[in-house]
């Protein structure tokens, strides 16, 4: 089995260890670099599958190293984890338009630590296998053009050449269209990723201000997650999350969109919707999952939702909007959970 390479870019003393300490008898090469010359030479002269980059580094400021590593490394398929301390506002947000895949805060979870590794070395195989089948189309697409315009005078051979040609022309935009549901998807539940949640975001604000029409947020927390993960197995909690997906995919009306907002969050933009509206909705989806049995390893179990609700409102920003729909959410998680909680 081939080594995975991950490279810590963070110059704290504690960050490089606390990497290896995760990934320890998993597979893993931890490479470490301190400062972000020393990340671009180890970017350059090694296979570097899963970068995670910290938001401070010796010599340079963290977010702006990570948009100017992966703007020149951007030929190689490369997964990069930010590293954000603490939980500021806004850090998922900076994290993706640095041009970060994920984002975590620290000091976190080992196992969660590994278990974010390990989602992007899988994103970053699909990418790389993506690639490989496009840059195969595109030669062979050139080679058969080539061919072709040497038997122009033989109408025959010329018609299959052509016919060929159109096939591989198809198969090229097949995967080219698998490679942009890769970039936009969140494999696990099927819901936009965070990077495609936040653009969606900002382009409803952006509608709902030029038409005045409401646009109501909701956040959505599933009840002591890490219970399921640790009493029935991380695959019985993959199983929760995809179920969840799959529900608000079909649940929500065309012109509704839902994220996955974090490891067992989501956040949906409701259109046109008050906060009332918003409450009804979350609620019976709230009441449905509730009702739910989940049959996994042979042990049968229930879940729960905790959701925030918030409406967009005049001088909010993305951020604070979000913020206050998290807030939401906690108060719900504080009042008992399995409830929904209005800002």
């Amino acid at each position: 089995m081939p080594v995975i390479n991950v490279l810590v870019a963070d110059s704290s003393l504690t960050g490089p260890d606390a990497v290896r300490a995760a990934l320890a008898n998993r597979g893993y090469r931890v490479l470490a670099a301190g400062t972000a010359a020393e990340a671009d030479r180890l970017l350059a002269s090694e296979e570097v599958h899963v970068l995670l980059i910290g938001a401070t580094l010796d010599g340079a400021d963290g977010w702006q190293a990570c948009t100017r590593l992966r703007a020149t490394h951007r030929p190689v398929p490369l997964q990069v984890i930010m590293l954000t301390p603490g939980g500021a506002p806004g850090d998922a947000s900076r994290a993706f338009e640095a041009g970060a895949d994920d984002f975590l805060r620290l000091p976190g979870d080992p196992e969660e630590l590994a278990a974010r590794v390990q989602a992007a070395e899988g994103r970053r195989q699909a990418q790389a296998g993506l690639i490989k089948e496009r840059e195969f189309y595109r030669i062979a697409v050139a080679e058969e053009e080539r061919l072709s315009s040497l038997v122009l005078d033989q109408n025959q051979s010329l018609k299959a050449a052509y016919e060929k040609i159109r096939q591989l022309n198809a198969e090229l935009e097949k995967a080219n269209r698998e490679l942009e549901q890769l970039a936009a998807y969140d494999a696990l539940s099927g819901l936009l990723n965070r990077r495609t949640l936040f653009n969606r975001i900002s382009v409803e604000i952006e509608r709902s201000s030029r038409m005045n029409v409401p646009l109501t947020g909701v956040m959505i927390d599933i009840d002591r997650f890490k219970s399921i993960n640790d009493n029935y197995g991380h695959p019985c909690g993959d199983l929760v999350i995809r179920e969840i997906g799959a529900r608000l995919q079909n649940r929500l009306r065309k012109y509704d969109f839902a994220g996955r907002y974090g490891g067992e969050e989501f956040f949906v933009l409701l259109a046109n919707s008050t906060d009332v509206q918003a409450q009804r909705i979350g609620d019976r989806f709230r009441r449905e999952m509730a009702d739910t049995r989940f049959t996994c390893n042979n042990e049968s179990f229930s879940v729960t939702l905790s959701l925030g609700v918030a409406s967009f409102r005049e001088g909010d920003t993305q951020e604070s909007w979000i913020e206050r729909a998290d807030r939401a959410l906690y108060r719900a998680k504080e009042a008992g959970r399995n409830r929904v909680v209005i800002a």
